[in-house]
């Protein structure tokens, strides 16, 4: 009797976490698209950033009541037909979205009369490939563009060149091979089916999101490129599996310069759990990488071409503040996914110094959350896996790097869904185990 009283209150608190868990991050996503039009473009920020840190948040507690065998030593004895069925689930769950998304292409095209993305990025593999020097202006009728995109950004166009479709469907290519290769790490360890069915599928509600409420953020984008690259990292560190998490740290540094404000911090740690070969290894692999898909073929050549691209990011979001048409709109704040218009209300000077305020602002906090992950990990490193104490600092990195930034489009944001859908898993996943 006590026995079966013990097993029912377990099931009753794993589900109780299952369905918070779950409602945090459902709540996210509607905040992200559907918020402004409940709370206004003042209040949904504030609202949005408290739900996105609770996703977070609510694991590191859960992580805390876990007993520290079972969170640092964990059980991987699946079988291989169990990893590829989580493998099938993964990649299933993105290509349902495929009709839908093909929808979205179909009505957004060609994507180069709305944004000036796909342009710049197809010059660049275009000129790239013709022997011609790609990092140079682009003109894209409305004006001259200066591609501040890193070569495994605009590299996967090859995949569509290869397959003669859209080149849009490169990203989502990509995002499903992602998708199973984070469903395999999910299947590797012995856990309830349903749970781990459920903790697969959850990054596809991101790219559903977007499909239902996003209208032409993706189809303008080209931001399935850069969800596939953090969905890989991030499920190397589900997974605890260092060649994977080495492939993820070169996809992501090689397509967008974020992940270097969360890199010191992954650095110390892996510094402090792996031997001096394993540190080696990873490091100079990463270090070889950036050689020799950046450094040498592009800035060895052209020095100046990363300073000119922030540059004229940062005199995008310039133009963003000052705002466009009569009277002047600041459209990437109407939508109330982050602080810009906040900071830029209790700013004074012109545009120029508002921004400048505001990166200052968006430092502190990339500062802040470097200190505060030190501490934390020092504080609590016989308790949690440092792989897993990774992926949560990755996830505060990226949220509080796009919630204060002076400038966010919209289409950002697939990123911190996705590992807000991988945080949310991890989260099921764990309540499974404490029971």
């Amino acid at each position: 009797m006590f026995w079966s009283e013990s097993l029912l209150l377990a099931q009753i608190c794993c589900m109780r976490y299952f369905y918070t868990g779950l409602f945090l991050f459902l709540a996210q996503t509607y905040l992200s698209f559907r918020g402004v039009s409940h709370f206004g473009k003042y209040w949904n920020p504030v609202l949005l950033f408290a739900a996105s840190l609770a996703v977070g948040y609510y694991w590191l507690r859960l992580l805390m009541q876990e007993k520290p065998a079972k969170n640092l030593e964990p059980t991987l004895n699946a079988d291989w037909r169990r990893k590829s069925l989580g493998v099938f689930l993964g990649m299933f769950s993105m290509l349902l979205c495929y009709e839908e998304l093909r929808k979205l292409f179909v009505k957004y095209s060609p994507p180069g009369k709305i944004s000036d993305v796909l342009p710049q990025i197809e010059a660049l593999y275009t000129r790239y490939f013709e022997g011609v020097f790609p990092y140079q202006p682009v003109d894209v009728d409305t004006h001259i563009a200066y591609p501040v995109y890193m070569p495994l950004h605009w590299m996967p166009i090859g995949i569509s060149q290869f397959l003669q479709i859209d080149s849009r469907w490169s990203g989502y290519i990509l995002l499903v091979v992602a998708a199973g290769i984070y469903g395999y790490f999910v299947f590797r360890q012995n856990r309830p089916l349903v749970v781990q069915i459920a903790a697969t599928l959850l990054p596809s509600i991101a790219l559903w999101g977007f499909i239902l409420w996003g209208q032409a953020d993706i189809p303008v984008s080209y931001e399935l490129v850069i969800a596939a690259y953090y969905l890989v990292l991030a499920a190397g560190l589900v997974g605890r599996h260092i060649w994977w998490v080495t492939a993820g740290l070169i996809l992501c540094l090689l397509s967008r310069y974020t992940l270097v404000f969360w890199l010191p911090l992954f650095a110390v740690l892996f510094w402090q759990n792996e031997t001096l070969r394993r540190n080696a290894t990873l490091w100079l692999t990463v270090a070889a990488s950036i050689l020799l898909l950046y450094f040498v073929p592009f800035l060895l050549e052209e020095p100046t071409i990363l300073s000119q691209g922030i540059a004229y990011h940062n005199d995008a979001a310039i133009a963003e503040w000052k705002g466009y048409g009569e009277p002047p709109v600041s459209w990437t704040m109407e939508q109330g996914i982050h602080f810009a218009k906040h900071l830029r209300d209790v700013t004074g000077g012109d545009a120029g110094h508002q921004v400048f305020v505001a990166r200052t602002v968006q430092a502190s906090a990339m500062l802040f959350l470097l200190f505060a992950g030190l501490l934390g990990y020092r504080r609590w490193r016989g308790r949690i896996h440092y792989f897993d104490f990774s992926l949560l600092m990755l996830y505060f990195f990226i949220l509080f790097f796009y919630t204060f930034g002076p400038l966010t489009y919209r289409y950002y944001l697939i990123v911190t869904l996705l590992l807000s859908a991988v945080i949310c898993g991890r989260t099921i996943l764990t309540s499974e185990e404490n029971r």
